[in-house]
């Protein structure tokens, strides 16, 4: 089964990065924010605020949006891909939020800083059960109310919706509906009535472009599926051509595997011998600044397993006075 490098990520930003997507699975699912937005206002930022480390977990993008005032927000769209709910996740949207407003503080002059609508989207095994606010983060003291920060995030948690509620255009559909059953036992027949909805689009080029992407998202993303259930379902989006397409699909997605693979190669190539660099240069200034007090630190040294943190050491080394200085950070 091909592996890229965070699926769920990448699905999600091949089909979030569309400005008419975006809009339409809010204002066909969200009404308690459509209210409040403009409809064809919505601009992708293409922005993200979540380290390539997060994102097997999560996803994220920040559009910028007008209010039906005319003033401008913005719509920050958090996708969480955990099997389970996150109970801290009102902590790493404000963390997200502040960034945003440390950035418009730096470049406009305006007196009210924007409004950020955050937006959840979970499609997990459990049900999220956690509170939307902020402020449930803390005990409760009475008295200390006004001193704990109060925000809340719109969770659209797919679990609690019927695929009858799922509403807006067919692309829109079908990428919630994949989100929604992907995890499902029963995958691969669901996937078969989802790619019959998909095959109601009349639109062999968007139909084709968006298999390539959801093919190669749930190879990697499940095993609930059969070859001849993919093969069935491409057939039912594409009655006319899928028989003649699928084999073409295939070819596509394992040559793009390949090509991720070598890459992702090289890059951990590089990365590991920048390590190996660092670790030698450590080791190298403990023993000249230190002597073998200095290299009794090697296997504390060995340890080290990120790159910042050999930075951080490399750059103390050279005004540490003593070897505890040193000790400290490792």
């Amino acid at each position: 089964m091909i592996e890229p490098i965070q699926p769920h990520d990448r699905f999600f930003r091949n089909v979030f990065s569309n400005r008419e997507t975006v809009e339409d699975i809010v204002f066909n699912n969200l009404p308690e924010i459509a209210a409040h937005l403009m409809p064809g206002t919505f601009e992708n930022t293409d922005e993200t605020f979540v380290n390539e480390e997060l994102r097997k977990y999560v996803s994220d993008l920040l559009y910028r949006a007008k209010l039906r005032d005319g003033e401008e927000a913005y719509v920050y769209i958090l996708f969480e891909h955990k099997s389970h709910p996150e109970p801290q996740v009102a902590f790493d949207l404000l963390r997200y939020m502040v960034r945003i407003w440390e950035r418009f503080r730096e470049e406009e002059t305006q007196r009210w800083f924007p409004h950020i609508i955050p937006i959840v989207f979970y499609h997990g095994k459990e049900e999220w059960k956690v509170g939307t606010n902020f402020a449930v983060l803390f005990r409760r003291i009475e008295g200390l109310r006004d001193f704990v920060p109060s925000f809340s995030y719109c969770l659209y948690d797919l679990s609690r919706y019927d695929e009858e509620q799922i509403q807006g255009a067919i692309l829109s559909r079908v990428f919630l509906l994949l989100m929604k059953h992907i995890y499902k036992e029963d995958f691969g027949e669901r996937f078969l009535r989802i790619c019959a909805l998909l095959g109601t689009l009349g639109e062999k080029r968007n139909v084709f472009d968006f298999l390539q992407t959801a093919v190669e998202y749930i190879l990697a993303a499940t095993e609930k599926i059969t070859e001849e259930q993919l093969r069935e379902g491409v057939k039912k989006a594409l009655p006319s051509s899928g028989d003649e397409i699928m084999p073409t699909l295939y070819e596509q997605i394992l040559e793009q595997g390949r090509e991720q693979g070598r890459e992702q190669g090289w890059e951990q190539g590089r990365e590991q011998g920048r390590e190996e660099g660092l670790r030698e240069a450590i080791l190298l200034a403990l023993e000249l600044k230190f002597g073998d007090e200095g290299l009794s630190l090697a296997p504390l040294v060995q340890k080290i397993d990120t790159i910042e943190k050999m930075e951080e050491i490399k750059n103390a080394l050279r005004k540490a006075g003593t070897l505890d200085q040193v000790k400290s950070l490792l």
